[in-house]
C-alpha cells in the first residue's frame, strides 16, 4: 500500500529534478493536491519527471480481488469529480441602499 491510500506497494516513485516522492497510480505525493499527470511534477513543475521507483517490497502486493475492487472505486470517484450539487444563491453585500438624512 502507498503511503498516500491506494493499495498498490510498487507504484512509489521519485522525480528526477527535486527528490519529491509521489504515488504513480493515485497521483498523491509530498504535496497538496494531486499530479496534473504522472509525468508532470507538482513540487517544481518539471515534465518528463518519472525517476527511479522507491519504497518497494517485492511479493508484497495486493491480492486480484483488492486490485479489482480499487479499480471499481478509482472509476467511481472519476465519475463523481464531472457533477456539482446546486448550491444557495443569495445576495452578497449591503442589505440596504442610502440612507437620506432628515431635514430639520
Amino acid at each position: 500500500m502507498c503511503r498516500w491510500g491506494c493499495v498498490y506497494n510498487d507504484t512509489t516513485y521519485m522525480c528526477r529534478f527535486c527528490g519529491t516522492r509521489f504515488c504513480n497510480d493515485c497521483l498523491k505525493g509530498e504535496f497538496y493536491g494531486l499530479m496534473k499527470e504522472a509525468s508532470h511534477c507538482r513540487q517544481c513543475n518539471q515534465v518528463q519527471c518519472l525517476g527511479r521507483r522507491v519504497e518497494y517490497v517485492a511479493g508484497k502486493g495486493p491480492s486480484a480481488e483488492a486490485k479489482e475492487k480499487y479499480a471499481a472505486w478509482k472509476e467511481k470517484q472519476g465519475k463523481k469529480k464531472g457533477k456539482k450539487k446546486g448550491g444557495k444563491k443569495g445576495k452578497k453585500g449591503k442589505k440596504g441602499g442610502k440612507k437620506k438624512k432628515k431635514k430639520k
